[in-house]
């Protein structure tokens, strides 16, 4: 593959080597191997003891996801999430490798609030990051994203090297897609119920429902 930096140190080659080499496809048949180990953590915002419990699949890559993210999470947030009425669980789809290496980034620290707060970065920069096919761009862009999230550049390089976690990610992915029967993104599962795409306001119109308003 061609490189972006002629005088690349051998740690830079080694994780492009490595990233590219875990391609969506090969974590797939990876992924079946034995979950004995796995380290998947949820990441979630609102009370354990929340009323409603919403679980979104997304995609990183996805511009509708973004979307949501952008203009229906902060009403979420400030209407629900923030008064204790719903927890909200974020899931990712893995549509493409850039997907996956996006959510190494987002899941470096293994804290649910950084989480958050670099999903934020992730959406806002997605065109950048995502929008090439070249892995060398994909990663540059992605590190740009995890310094904007106080990330130190060899902690991302770390994150994204870390072949063990990417397969623990694709595993749950390949078990939750095919329990909650996930076919596009954003899907949103609220107290069992399966839903696409939603505004706001049809939201807000099933968690009242579920609060029984």
């Amino acid at each position: 593959m061609k490189f972006l930096f002629s005088k690349t140190n051998c740690r830079m080659l080694f994780l492009y080597a490595s990233i590219f080499v875990l391609s969506f496809g090969q974590a797939i048949l990876a992924s079946d191997t034995s979950k004995k180990n796995n380290l998947y953590q949820e990441m979630e915002k609102g009370a354990q003891s929340a009323p409603v419990v919403m679980i979104e699949y997304a995609s990183l890559t996805c511009s509708h996801c973004a979307e949501f993210y952008k203009s229906v999470f902060p009403k979420l947030k400030k209407n629900y999430i923030d008064k204790g009425l719903l927890r909200l669980i974020h899931r990712e789809i893995y549509f493409d490798r850039a997907g996956l290496w996006a959510a190494l980034i987002a899941r470096c620290s293994n804290n649910s609030e950084k989480y958050f707060g670099t999903l934020r970065i992730l959406y806002e920069d997605q065109a950048r990051w995502s929008g090439s096919n070249d892995s060398d761009i994909i990663v540059e862009e992605l590190l740009k994203v995890s310094a904007k999230a106080g990330m130190s550049r060899n902690s991302a390089i770390s994150c994204l090297e870390d072949q063990t976690k990417a397969l623990d990610l694709v595993s749950e992915f390949k078990s939750y897609v095919k329990k909650d029967d996930i076919e596009s993104t954003p899907t949103f599962i609220i107290n069992g119920s399966k839903y696409s795409n939603r505004s706001f306001e049809e939201i807000k119109e099933i968690i009242e429902k579920n609060l029984g308003n």
